[in-house]
């Protein structure tokens, strides 16, 4: 394991800062659920259950000690609903850095939570510094002495924060190539893009824009994914394909290119389909994620992740309609689902009739729509490059305003374009009773599935 990252969702992160406003140290304890990928563990968290008062047995500045009536009531939980438990606590006003006392309590606790909750794993965690300059660092044990840190944090919602941890420094990004975005973001900025992860599913007219500006920005990771070959339809789309790619996968003739450009970037190249459950759990990893496709079973999939996981997706969509081949109306949508947002499901972007009828064979179909089950998938839609470009760059402008937090932060979580009358509509929206994206029980839920995975995930 080389790399560790720890995601909030906006409301529990808000919990763990506003408690550095108290001048004395003040413990809790997460409940966080898991995503192990090959070299990397993620820790997603849903829910932050406070010591009680009446546990410290004292409580200054730079001290703590809390009686086991503390934390049990926490490992309870975790024991009985599968959630890793993690220990916090606060330095305010001061290093995140864990003192040669807090290494003794991790050495105490150790032993009780793994056994209390049947986990292979203890984590600890410390937030330091000021409710508006906050640190932080983790350690992480499994089966030997020696810890693994967490080496970065995300927290999601209508911002978009990613920062190292304390013990963690991002390296500086080369000042010359990205001199003009670093006049507008900041070399800190700069250093954000260069740490941030990203997927982008699907790579056709929109897709292909979005993974070229990214690349362009210096975004450090690039998972991209599509299952489809370049036609010659595609080519008046897809950004660095020729008629010559004809035949080719859509991810190598991306990848070719976006490798070509010579930025340090890591490009991660997945032909298959989000539906399948081994291509989506390689977007596991990611920051924030784009939803690129225009099928419905992909939708499903990327809006389910993004609660599971902690990681915003940013859907969109255009659409163009036409009589007699003269176009009557050109219309983009962005919808982002995110944790304190309803999802795609609420939203009513995707059909989940449709979605499980996508996942039929053609013979299976057309059986069914011959017995009147099924609907049939829709033809394709008109599209035109200008027109997807312009939605994927509100899309990546979105994102760039979740990370840097400038203009009016009322971002909304769906907005209409209305290209050809130039309007730009924002559309609130509500969880559906009984929704995964308002079960808090769901929120951070990582790896561990429920019995029924819905009409989405393929095996």
């Amino acid at each position: 394991m080389t790399d560790i990252t720890l995601a909030f969702s906006e409301g529990h992160w808000k919990e763990l800062v506003g408690a550095l406003q108290d001048d004395r140290e003040t413990a809790c304890v997460l409940l966080a659920g898991e995503a192990e990928l090959p070299g990397e563990l993620v820790l997603t968290t849903n829910r932050v259950i406070w010591m009680p008062e009446s546990a410290y047995e004292l409580r200054t500045p730079d001290e703590l000690q809390i009686g086991s009536s503390g934390w049990m009531p926490a490992l309870r939980v975790a024991a009985d609903k599968d959630w890793l438990p993690i220990f916090v606590h606060t330095h305010p006003g001061g290093a995140a850095k864990q003192s040669r006392k807090d290494k003794l309590v991790d050495e105490q606790l150790l032993t009780t939570f793994r056994t209390r909750t049947n986990h292979k794993r203890y984590v600890s965690l410390v937030v330091g510094g000021t409710p508006e300059l906050p640190t932080f660092t983790g350690k992480v044990f499994e089966n030997s002495a020696n810890p693994r840190p967490v080496t970065r944090m995300r927290v999601v919602g209508k911002r978009l924060r990613i920062q190292n941890a304390e013990d963690n420094p991002e390296p500086a990004p080369p000042l010359d190539i990205f001199d003009r975005q670093i006049r507008a973001f900041g070399s800190d900025g700069q250093k954000v893009l260069s740490n941030l992860r990203v997927g982008v599913v699907g790579c056709g007219g929109t897709g292909s824009a979005v993974l070229e500006q990214l690349t362009r920005l210096g975004v450090g990771s690039l998972t991209f994914i599509d299952y489809d070959d370049v036609t010659d339809t595609n080519v008046t789309r897809i950004y660095s394909s020729t008629l010559a790619d004809v035949g080719r996968p859509k991810v190598e003739v991306l990848y070719d290119h976006l490798a070509s450009i010579g930025l340090d970037v890591t490009l991660t190249p997945i032909k298959g389909n989000i539906t399948d459950r081994s291509v989506m759990e390689q977007l596991r990893g990611c920051d924030v994620i784009f939803g690129c496709t225009d099928d419905d079973g992909g939708r499903g999939v990327l809006s389910r992740l993004a609660y599971w996981y902690l990681i915003p997706v940013i859907d969109m969509g255009v659409v163009i309609t036409s009589v007699d081949q003269q176009v009557a109306g050109v219309f983009g949508r962005i919808t982002v689902a995110t944790p304190g947002e309803p999802c795609l499901l609420c939203r009513g972007e995707f059909d989940p009739v449709r979605a499980r009828e996508e996942q039929y064979s053609d013979a299976e179909r057309h059986a069914l729509q011959d017995e009147g089950y099924a609907q049939g998938l829709p033809e394709r839609d008109p599209a035109v490059i200008a027109y997807t470009t312009m939605v994927a760059s509100f899309a990546v402008a979105d994102v760039l305003q979740r990370l840097f937090g400038f203009g009016d932060m009322a971002i909304p979580s769906k907005q209409l374009l209305r290209i050809g009358d130039r309007e730009i509509r924002r559309q609130k929206g509500s969880a559906r009773d009984g929704c995964y994206c308002g079960d808090a029980q769901k929120l951070g839920r990582g790896d561990r599935q429920p019995a029924a995975l819905g009409t989405t995930w393929v095996s």
